[in-house]
Order: C-alpha cells, then structure tokens, then sequence
C-alpha cells in the first residue's frame, strides 16, 4: 500500500465512533470501563440499543488490541462485559 492510502482498520482506529475516552480501554479498572461505554452508548441513539452498543465499543477494542492484548486485560474487558450485561439487562 502508499504512503497516502491507510488500511481500514487504521482508519477505523483513528476516526472511530466506538471511542470513548483515551486511555479508558488501556487503564481503566473494569467498572471504570463499563461505566464509560455505558455513557457513551446512552449518547448515541434510543434507549433500547444502549447495551448492543456498549458491547459492541468493548469487542471493537479487544479485536483491535488482538494478540498485543494481554490475559490480564483481556481479563479486565471480560469483567467489563458482565458488568455493562448485569447493569443494562433488567
């Protein structure tokens, strides 16, 4: 590929709507992370999507980090996952 054009998944990474916070998805402690994919998802359209796309923001991330992803954090957006379930499924 040229210098100009980038691959999608470069792109998606640097003009991404799943975004929620530098740093957040790297740093942050599981309830830290659910919380702001919570509030991000809620910003972003109706009510009754709010989980798909929470979830959604924190498989984006873990796909992307892919092999480069530690156990430990991998571990970290695991417990994430069932925070944002056990908090938006009633």
């Amino acid at each position: 590929m040229s210098d100009d054009k980038q691959r999608w998944s470069g792109d998606a990474t640097a003009h991404d709507r799943h975004d929620v916070g530098h740093g957040v998805f790297a740093s942050g402690t599981a309830r830290e992370i659910a919380d702001m994919v919570i509030a991000a998802a809620r910003e972003e359209g109706p009510p009754e999507t709010v989980e798909r796309r929470a979830m959604a923001k924190l498989t984006f991330y873990e796909n992307r980090a892919g092999r480069n992803l530690s156990p430990e954090r991998r571990a970290v957006l695991e417990a994430a996952k069932e925070i944002v379930r056990s908090t938006l499924s009633s």
